[in-house]
């Protein structure tokens, strides 16, 4: 079972009400304009269904809906609430879904007492309740629920898992196909420019760190004249000249001051530092000299290094980049020039994967529909059946299954097939697409025909029926309610109904009451007893006035009901 209990309050004409579901089948009856399509609407609504403030209870400036499930044996609620992080209640087992209504502001949404969004609830809400009646939750007018219906009969698990592999990968090979396509002038275009840089480039033969070395040889070549001067100037003044050089100084400076410190001992430390000044005048000395030696003043070297000093100049400015970033800019065309020569070459590499992965997917997709048909032509003379046992004599249902050709290939995830349930609802009408039924009521008998048949391997754990009754009575009527209770045994079954036939093979019964005092009008929601079973099929059977012997026919059907499920258990 899934829903446990929904507690409704000041929406629409209900105050405040609230009540529990069991598992199986139950009934909601009514008399007529009680509303008895409160709890379909106040369930419609908490699942996700656009709302407007004036379903808020007049007088009242909010509406609270809140709807309770038992997901304990649902393995996929399960894994998509944890999957969106909306699992946090203390017990796993249940969940809690509630939807506020303001006259001033907007909707609000929870999940499992977390803010959410209408779209994340209507989509939980597809997973957990099925409406057959007037309303969107009819699933069975989508495409997708009427596939997963013929499938779930044509033993494809494997081959349908095998189908979608294939088609996302020719999926992804169409779109780098068509990528590579569109852009094949493009990059051929680019490849000639490649070609020329890099000609251009790896002409002038690059070295590492080359430009830095050119410029600081420039720099020597250029200035050899004012360099040598320089040098030859410092190293007369401190050697070379005859009077007054700064080494002759210094040396007998320090003679004389070495005689001196016997005689005034702070002279010590003046000595030293001008031995240390020696010193250093020396390796002056040794490095101008090493210096000198290095000034090269040949103007051919000097014109080959300006050549090729503006080589490199005129290189970077026209690839826009930095000088000594030439090497790194050759690299990175190489790079780019050899992966769009792969490129160049990888639509005939493609296509021909491409051409295989499509035979691949035909060869799994024929399978698939072949078996899909197989199944159909089951499913559609079982369902058949139970349309004519529900009233509708001369009715017939037919599951098409048209599958696409080589030529039109079609490639989804699901295979080739496209599949629609094609209904008539009298002899001698024409077949026409379920979705384009006219009445509520038969569409709601139909998903019930198929609903029965479907039940054992339905993933929804809550269906609910909403005019299934309309235009049947007597005999017809219960076989309805049977059909309705033996989709109970594998689903939670919720029915609103006027017919006491369907209403006594309820195994819970509901009732909408409305009551009214001098101001207001009220509706609650009463879960009946079965005294009060009696006395509530007494007055669907009798109107106004009860008799006893509505009340004994009211008794008698109970307890049919009761005989009918004791012995089909």
């Amino acid at each position: 079972m899934a829903l446990l209990d929904i507690t409704i309050n000041n929406f629409a004409v209900v105050k405040s009400t609230d009540v529990d579901f069991s598992r199986g089948f139950t009934v909601v009856s009514g008399e007529t304009g009680a509303g008895k399509s409160i709890v379909l609407d106040a369930l419609d609504l908490v699942l996700g269904a656009r709302a407007e403030a004036s379903l808020i209870r007049f007088g009242e400036d909010q509406s609270d809906i809140s709807a309770s499930f038992s997901v304990k044996n649902l393995p996929l609620v399960q894994a998509w609430l944890k999957e969106r992080d909306l699992d946090g209640r203390e017990s796993y087992d249940e969940l809690l879904i509630r939807r506020v209504l303001r006259t001033e502001r907007p909707t609000r949404c929870y999940i499992n007492d977390q803010v959410t969004t209408l779209a994340t609830l209507k989509e939980l809400g597809l997973l957990l309740v099925d409406i057959h009646g007037q309303h969107e939750h009819q699933s069975l007018l989508r495409k997708p629920t009427l596939r997963s219906i013929v499938d779930e009969r044509a033993n494809i698990v494997q081959e349908l898992a095998d189908v979608a592999v294939v088609a996302k990968s020719i999926q992804e090979t169409e779109r780098k196909l068509d990528s590579l396509t569109q852009n094949l002038d493009d990059n051929r275009e680019r490849l000639d420019l490649l070609s020329f840089q890099l000609d251009e480039l790896l002409d002038v033969q690059l070295v590492e760190n080359e430009f830095a070395e050119l410029e600081q040889e420039y720099a020597v070549l250029s200035n050899a004249d004012e360099l040598r001067g320089s040098i030859e100037t410092a190293l007369e003044a401190l050697f070379d000249k005859e009077e007054g050089n700064v080494s002759a100084l210094l040396g007998s400076q320090q003679v004389q001051l070495e005689r001196l410190k016997s005689l005034d001992p702070n002279l010590d430390s003046a000595c030293e530092l001008i031995s240390s000044a020696l010193a250093q005048v020396d390796e002056a000395q040794t490095e101008l000299d090493r210096a000198l030696g290095h000034i090269d003043g040949d103007p051919e070297r000097l014109f080959e290094v300006e050549a090729r000093r503006d080589t490199l100049i005129n290189l970077a400015r026209k690839h826009r980049c930095n000088e000594n970033d030439l090497l790194g800019k050759q690299h990175a065309l190489q790079a780019e020039f050899d992966l769009l020569q792969a490129a160049d070459a990888q639509p005939d590499e493609l296509a021909s994967a491409l051409k295989k992965l499509k035979a691949d997917y035909s060869n799994v997709a024929n399978k698939i529909s072949a078996a899909r048909k197989e199944a159909a032509a089951r499913l559609e003379k079982a369902i058949t059946e139970q349309m004519q046992e529900l009233g509708m004599e001369g009715g017939r249902l037919h599951v098409s299954v048209t599958s696409h050709d080589k030529e039109n290939l079609k490639v989804t995830p699901y295979g080739q097939d496209d599949i629609d349930f094609m209904v008539s609802t009298n002899a001698g009408m024409p077949l026409k697409p379920l979705s384009k039924t006219a009445s509520g009521g038969e569409l709601s008998r139909i998903s019930l025909a198929i609903q029965v048949i479907a039940s054992q391997s339905s993933s929804t754990p809550t269906l609910i029926f909403d005019e299934v009754d309309v235009g049947v009575g007597g005999r017809i009527a219960e076989i309805v309610g049977e059909r309705l209770r033996e989709l109970g045994r594998n689903a939670q079954v919720i029915c609103i109904t006027h017919l006491p036939q369907v209403a006594a093979l309820g195994e819970q019964h509901i009732l909408v009451k409305k009551s009214a005092d001098a101001d207001q009008t009220s509706t609650q929601l009463i879960k009946l007893d079965q005294s009060e079973r009696i006395e509530e099929l007494s007055r669907m059977l009798g109107g106004v006035e009860i008799t006893e012997s509505t009340v004994a026919h009211a008794r008698e059907m109970l307890l049919r009901a009761t005989q009918t499920a004791g012995s089909t258990a």
